[in-house]
């Protein structure tokens, strides 16, 4: 019953998103926000100049892994994962990653 809660959740609140491993992509509804770190800079000074250091918390079905490989394009952007782990499993499996900006050229 959770699960069918939570689907209807993403349904509903979730954005659209498509996640990209290798050759194949899926398009689905995910909830991502951004994560807000309380004393942690925005921009932190690199070799190269600042660098931005936006996260994203990414919610997502269950039925639809992710891993370091992933890209998930969303809002006309794309972003690599940073962390990703099936959470909830036996009540309401979901998918939790974190999110960072896809910052190289893509292939």
């Amino acid at each position: 019953m959770m699960e069918r809660m939570w689907n209807h959740i993403l349904d509903r609140f979730g954005h659209a998103v498509t996640l990209r491993g290798g050759e194949e992509a899926v398009s689905l509804r995910a909830l991502v926000q951004p994560v807000l770190d309380r004393g942690r800079e925005q921009k932190v000074p690199s070799p190269l100049g600042l660098g931005r250091q936006d996260r994203f918390r990414y919610m997502g079905p269950a039925g639809y892994p992710l891993d370091l490989d992933t890209i998930v394009e969303w809002n006309g952007r794309e972003y690599r994962v940073q962390v990703a782990h099936l959470v909830g499993e036996g009540v309401c499996p979901h998918w939790l990653a974190v999110l960072y900006p896809r910052e190289e050229a893509a292939p």
